[in-house]
């Protein structure tokens, strides 16, 4: 809940803020997914299918990163911290009166999305919890475009080792 509620605020402040770096590390590398060829997650050992050009850089709470482009505006992977149940992210979304609320049973995990009308407009949200290598990740993002947030949720399906 409180992670959601940091990356929306992250989301809108970073916009159009990036974390350079002269060494060319992998916190501030762009990359750009070709054709089969997935953007790959140094900190965690993991790569994604993500469409387009992305940043690829640190997490701003937890072990993982966050990933910025069109495609997908900003979105996190993370070690999970607390392992969570769809029913407590169920819970905790409750707290924005969220529509069109739906979860979704995956082969090692669960997917939750739904969007709410605040004080900014819409917000789609999406939280992703997968069980990868005996970790568990969180793949997460809080935005204002539907198909960025369908984009997200696909990707996040497609996380691997």
């Amino acid at each position: 809940m409180t992670r959601m509620m940091i990356l929306l605020v992250a989301t809108t402040l970073i916009g159009g803020c990036k974390k350079k770096q002269d060494d060319g590390g992998p916190s501030a590398k762009a990359t750009e997914a070709k054709a089969g060829a997935p953007t790959q997650l140094p900190k965690l050992g993991l790569s994604i299918d993500v469409p387009g050009k992305v940043d690829v850089g640190d997490a701003i709470m937890g072990e993982g990163h966050m990933l910025m482009g069109a495609g997908v505006g900003a979105m996190t992977i993370e070690i999970a911290a607390k392992p969570q149940t769809v029913e407590e992210a169920k819970s905790d979304a409750e707290l924005y009166t969220p529509k069109n609320l739906k979860k979704e049973k995956l082969a090692d995990g669960w997917a939750l999305t739904f969007e709410n009308t605040g004080s900014m407009g819409k917000n789609y949200f999406v939280q992703v919890r997968r069980d990868i290598g005996g970790k568990p990740y969180s793949c997460s993002t809080t935005g204002s475009n539907a198909e960025q947030a369908a984009a997200v949720l696909a990707a996040c399906k497609t996380l691997k080792q």
